[in-house]
């Protein structure tokens, strides 16, 4: 489980961290790419990577808070303090993907188990 965790942090840094960074590179798509991150790639990201993970492993409560704090050194080094919303956004999707995870792996174990 070890493995998976920094698994999942690795990739949801780097997911949080793309945009921006292509932002950087190509400051002329900064208007396209800065709404579609935070609305949409980062959001569906932290839904998904925690109905995956959680579907393994089963509910776990610091997903949702290991999800959603990896956004501040993000927030800090590309964006401001008003994007202090969004962690919020993660948090709580990330919440609902672990809750929809942990119920598809307590089924998956019960029907197993029959």
């Amino acid at each position: 489980m070890k493995k998976s965790i920094m698994i999942i942090g690795i990739s949801t840094f780097m997911v949080y961290n793309a945009i921006p960074i292509i932002n950087l590179i190509f400051p002329e798509s900064i208007t396209y790419t800065f709404l579609t991150d935070l609305w949409i790639v980062n959001n569906l990201w932290a839904l998904i990577v925690s109905i995956f993970f959680c579907m393994k492993y089963g509910f776990k409560i610091y997903i949702p808070f290991f999800v959603a704090g990896l956004f501040f050194s993000t927030m800090y080094v590309f964006y401001n303090g008003s994007t202090m919303i969004y962690i919020i956004s993660y948090f709580i999707l990330s919440f609902f993907g672990s809750l929809i995870g942990g119920h598809i792996n307590k089924r998956k174990n019960i029907n197993s188990s029959l």
